[in-house]
């Protein structure tokens, strides 16, 4: 995971890059301020950035709004002393706050949020023709001899590898069996309903009774991963 640090407080940008060291984070970048920021030509590579939320100039919250569109895949976390400005800060992209001074653990909450969040953006290689973001996927079916991936923009695509084949290689992704033949994305499910798994764009997808607890498990962990 690719790591920016920006805080115009050297001993600030310091700590905290000895605390992502410390936690086996090395791929670090460190910025003085908002510009240079948002004009480092490493932006779009960054996964996760500390940002401080006072700055001179172009402050923290700027830099998240500048961030929302143009890099939406980066997630920040606020770092201040001044509880007042969090309902300001507050946006998409924004998975934490942290209040100076902070611990080397509560740093760590940060990274694991974050690592586990950017799955969500990892690219799935379906082929040597195709390939989706994970967080694009809504599930995947078995039909005949192939998996039928469904996506977020009504789309399918189908791959020769079979649903277990897949199954085994989203496990670490968020993804659960619902039946047999149905792998689900825990993003897109909001609940189970008469025995049907119910997905953010309303669809309903049966559920085989050996998999109602599997997928309530599932799906709890699923969410306090992401807390």
């Amino acid at each position: 995971m690719k790591i920016a640090i920006c805080d115009d407080i050297m001993e600030e940008r310091t700590r905290i890059q000895n605390y992502c060291k410390n936690l086996g984070y090395t791929d670090l970048t460190l910025y003085s301020c908002g510009e240079d920021f948002l004009n480092s030509s490493e932006i779009s590579t960054v996964n996760l950035v500390f940002l401080d939320i006072e700055m001179n100039k172009v402050n923290g919250i700027e830099v998240k709004n500048t961030l929302e569109r143009t890099n939406p895949s980066t997630f920040i976390v606020f770092t201040t002393t001044h509880h007042e400005l969090m309902p300001e800060a507050f946006g998409r992209n924004v998975i934490s706050f942290l209040t100076k001074p902070f611990t080397e653990r509560s740093v760590k909450h940060c990274l694991d949020k974050a690592a586990y969040l950017t799955k969500d953006f990892f690219p799935i290689i379906i082929d040597e023709h195709f390939s989706v973001l994970c967080q694009d996927i809504l599930y995947l079916h078995a039909e005949n001899k192939y998996t039928v991936f469904y996506t977020t923009d009504g789309n399918t695509i189908s791959s020769r590898d079979s649903l277990t084949t897949w199954k085994e290689r989203l496990k670490e992704f968020g993804f659960c069996s619902i039946s047999r033949n149905s792998v689900i994305n825990l993003k897109h499910y909001k609940r189970t309903f008469q025995k049907k798994a119910v997905l953010t764009n309303g669809m309903r997808l049966p559920v085989s009774r050996r998999c109602l607890q599997t997928l309530d498990n599932n799906f709890n962990s699923y969410m306090i991963n992401r807390v």
